[in-house]
C-alpha cells in the first residue's frame, strides 16, 4: 500500500504533466532498488547496470564489461556513502548555521568526488556522447523528457532560451545520479525545473497559459489520433 500511494505521489507532482509524469512514474518503479535489502541488492543493480549498458551500441564487448563494472562500483559507492550520511546530510540541510554549512558543504565534496571519479573512468571506454548516455539510464532519462517537455510547451522558445534549459538540465542529471533513491533524483531536477520556470517568467511567459494551450493541443492531436483509427 505504501509503496501504491507513493506511485501516485510521484504522479501526481509531475512538474510539467504527460511527457514528464512518465518519467517520475518510471523513477518510482523502481525505487524499491535503491532500499532494497543487502541480499537482493545486488541482484538489483546488476539488472540495472545491464540494462544501461545494453544502450551502448558502439561500445565493444571488452569495454561494455569494464563498464559494467564501473557502474555497479558506483551504485555500491553511493549506496554506503548515503548509507552513512544520508540522515546526516538531511539534518545539515535543515540548518543555518556556518558550521552546518561547512560541514554540508564537506559532505557535498564527498560526493562530487565519487561522480567525478565515475565520469573519469567510464570515459576510459567511452565518447563523451556515451557517458552522456550513461548518466541519462542512471536519471530515468529525465532530462531528455522534460526538455523535450519545454520545447512542446512553449515552441515560441529562443535558440538562447533553449540552451539555457538545456544546460541547467545537464547540470541537474549530472548532481542527481549520486541521489540515493528515485525520489532524491526527480527532486534534484525539480529544484532546476524551479529555476527554469523563474527564468522564463522572467523572459515574458505567462507559464500557467503555456501550460493550458499545451494540453489543449495534446488533446487535440489525441482526439484527432483516436478519430483518424475509427475511421
Amino acid at each position: 500500500m505504501a509503496r501504491t500511494a507513493r506511485l501516485a505521489g510521484f504522479v501526481r507532482a509531475a512538474a510539467l504533466g504527460g511527457a514528464c509524469g512518465i518519467a517520475v512514474m518510471m523513477g518510482a518503479m523502481v525505487e524499491a532498488a535503491e532500499t532494497a535489502a543487502p541480499s537482493d541488492y545486488e541482484q538489483v543493480i546488476a539488472g540495472r547496470a545491464e540494462k544501461i549498458v545494453s544502450t551502448l551500441d558502439r561500445a565493444g564487448d571488452e569495454a561494455r564489461g569494464r563498464v559494467r563494472e564501473v557502474l555497479l562500483d558506483f551504485y555500491r559507492q553511493i549506496h554506503a556513502w548515503h548509507d552513512a550520511h544520508g540522515s546526516r546530510r538531511k539534518e545539515l540541510r535543515a540548518a543555518q548555521d556556518d558550521a552546518s554549512k561547512a560541514e554540508l558543504a564537506t559532505l557535498e565534496g564527498e560526493l562530487a568526488t565519487i561522480r567525478d571519479d565515475f565520469s573519469k573512468r567510464l570515459a576510459n571506454d567511452l565518447s563523451p556522447d556515451e557517458v552522456e548516455k550513461v548518466k541519462d539510464g542512471l536519471t530515468y532519462n529525465v532530462l531528455h523528457v522534460t526538455e523535450r517537455a519545454y520545447h512542446e510547451m512553449i515552441v515560441r522558445l529562443t535558440d538562447e532560451q533553449k540552451a539555457t534549459i538545456h544546460d541547467w538540465l545537464v547540470e541537474a542529471r549530472d548532481l542527481a545520479i549520486s541521489e540515493g533513491s528515485s525520489e532524491a533524483k526527480h527532486g534534484v531536477f525539480g529544484k532546476y525545473k524551479g529555476r527554469i520556470n523563474n527564468y522564463l517568467s522572467q523572459q515574458g511567459y505567462d507559464l500557467k497559459q503555456e501550460e493550458r494551450s499545451w494540453q489543449e493541443r495534446r488533446k487535440a492531436a489525441a482526439a484527432k489520433a483516436t478519430s483518424e483509427e475509427t475511421k
